[in-house]
């Protein structure tokens, strides 16, 4: 697979006109074909993040450019709640909208908070492909705030 660089620095420098909302219905899903390990983008020490000691990783996937408007996936693996039986790692694609990706996601600006009560919270920068970008123009930028519980076993866009 060859993951086309995105400069995530690049990226930052949107346009004050461009920061927006534009949430087009983020959603979480089961892992499918999206998460096939070879869509791990590489390298994976820097396209990935851990957290709880390591229970909770996410990682950029990229299906390979196409389409090229959103290709860009994450990928989170998380331990399932007590309640199911013997805790099992569970495996989620976070995508832009439902059979679309991110054009890019920035895994290293993620910011994370604990909180004990409600989990998770995870700030993770996407970007939205937009007319322009193809010029060299940055990618819309917005921040989607991930939540992930594992009281619950629950991964949820909030």
């Amino acid at each position: 697979m060859r993951h086309v660089a995105r400069p995530f620095a690049a990226l930052l420098l949107v346009a004050p006109g461009l920061l927006a909302s534009t949430a087009l219905g983020q959603v979480v899903s089961d892992c499918d074909w999206i998460a096939n390990p070879a869509n791990i983008a590489e390298p994976w020490a820097e396209q990935s993040q851990a957290y709880a000691n390591g229970a909770i990783r996410v990682a950029l996937l990229d299906t390979g450019g196409e389409p090229v408007c959103c290709s860009a996936h994450l990928l989170v693996l998380a331990p399932s709640s007590l309640a199911e039986g013997p805790v099992y790692r569970q495996c989620f694609v976070v995508s832009g909208a439902p059979g679309l990706g991110f054009y890019n996601i920035g895994i290293a600006g993620i910011e994370a908070q604990y909180d004990p009560a409600r989990g998770l919270l995870l700030s993770v920068p996407v970007f939205h492909w937009h007319e322009g970008v193809e010029l060299g123009q940055p990618g819309i930028a917005e921040r989607m705030e991930l939540r992930i519980n594992q009281a619950l076993g629950s991964v949820v866009v909030e």
